[in-house]
């Protein structure tokens, strides 16, 4: 994935974040950790098999973004910047 794939991801995940899967209120700890090792999401961003997952918080409520470890720092990096 590269910058301008993440930064219209993170215009679609903006405008429709139904597209993600709810997240517990206030998920941390435990709950993180089980999402991350014990259960198998897809990265949003290629396909592959997520190795990490990060709550987005939006008017819809909380949601999962899961994502490799490769589409992570490019999501982050287009974050920071938009």
């Amino acid at each position: 994935m590269d910058t301008e794939a993440a930064t219209g991801l993170l215009h679609l995940i903006a405008a429709e974040p139904t597209l993600l899967a709810p997240a517990e209120r206030d998920a941390q700890g435990d709950t993180l950790l089980s999402r991350d090792r014990g259960e198998r999401h897809l990265c949003l961003g290629c396909g592959h098999p997520a190795s990490c997952a990060v709550i987005v918080h939006s008017p819809a409520g909380d949601r999962w973004l899961d994502l490799c470890a490769t589409c992570w720092p490019t999501i982050r990096r287009a974050n920071d910047v938009g």
